[in-house]
């Protein structure tokens, strides 16, 4: 998204720390795993650095394999490995349901299916 090069993540966590000191309310932060680029243990490590202290959830989407991308989706076992370390951390995280890839309607297919058009 154009406006993910706006902000630096300090200023939108410093943004979010605000929002959470003023109302008392929690995050959620959304997190795209794909295998091999973000869904490592140090990724987890590094995340669990960045949200430490702050009253959150971060809700771990693993990415639907769409054809025409080198987008992978990890395995249940790196998931599940990446969500403990972020719980080890006092991270509360949980896993997206998947719905719709069976029939290419799942997040990023629709668009895919889209862009052959």
């Amino acid at each position: 998204m154009p406006v993910a090069r706006k902000y630096k993540i300090e200023e939108v966590l410093e943004g979010c720390r605000y929002y959470i000191q003023r109302t008392g309310r929690r995050v959620t932060f959304e997190y795209a795993l794909v295998e091999g680029v973000n869904d490592r243990p140090g990724d987890a490590e590094r995340l669990a650095g960045l949200l430490k202290g702050m009253l959150c959830n971060v809700n771990l989407i693993p990415v639907n394999p769409v054809e025409g991308t080198l987008m992978r989706q990890p395995d249940n076992r790196r998931v599940r490995t990446f969500k403990r370390i972020l719980a080890d951390r006092g991270i509360n995280a949980t896993v997206r349901r998947e719905m719709g890839r069976d029939i290419a309607g799942a997040c990023g297919q629709l668009k895919a299916g889209y862009m052959k058009e």
